[in-house]
């Protein structure tokens, strides 16, 4: 038996097009004119650290907690209707032998909701967020987290990850870590195993 813990974002849903446009969307949204690089800038944040940003640096007179929430509110429907799974998950997840969590800074409810509607929820006994934990993903202790859930050592959990920044925290804890690459790119192996 397999223990594992999968991101959601690039991993499991095919989602990071809308991902790596929705902060210079939000900016542009509520009237202002976004960075040229603004998306490459939070692309490494979580939900709670990207709020922060917003809201420091173009003076939004908001809550963090309200900037998120508009934010969220901006890909809900995305998450309910539309995104899809990485192509192969659903047969992979289907035959892998394994106890699974989720990792992932994105809301647990429209994971939950996306999930469900793309019939995989079941595959996974809960959902971790950055937000449950008060850890980002770029911390080591967030995949301790999630091994405390499973209550696995490192040693004995695999983590399925596509960002490195992310990928860099759970080796470096002591994980095993398989890394997903975006299926666009014909000239790489779809997954490569960087637990080597």
């Amino acid at each position: 038996m397999n223990y594992s813990i999968f991101d959601v974002d690039g991993t499991i849903l095919d989602s990071m097009e809308v991902w790596n446009t929705l902060a210079s969307r939000y900016i542009q949204g509520i009237g202002l004119i976004p960075e040229v690089n603004l998306n490459q800038i939070v692309s490494d944040m979580s939900l709670e650290q990207s709020a922060k940003y917003l809201k420091n640096h173009y003076k939004i007179n908001k809550s963090e907690n309200m900037i998120i929430s508009e934010v969220l509110d901006l890909i809900s429907g995305f998450y309910k209707f539309e995104v899809q799974l990485m192509p192969g998950f659903k047969t992979f997840i289907s035959n892998y032998d394994s106890v699974n969590v989720i990792g992932t800074s994105c809301d647990e409810e429209l994971v939950k909701v996306a999930l469900k509607r793309l019939d995989v929820l079941e595959y996974f006994e809960a959902v971790v967020t950055c937000s449950k934990v008060n850890k980002a993903k770029d911390d080591s202790d967030f995949y301790l987290a999630c091994a405390d859930i499973l209550k696995q050592k490192p040693e004995n959990i695999f983590v399925f990850e596509d960002a490195d920044y992310c990928i860099s925290a759970a080796k470096k804890a002591g994980f095993k870590v398989i890394k997903i690459k975006d299926w666009r790119d014909l000239n790489e192996k779809c997954i490569d195993d960087c637990g080597k």
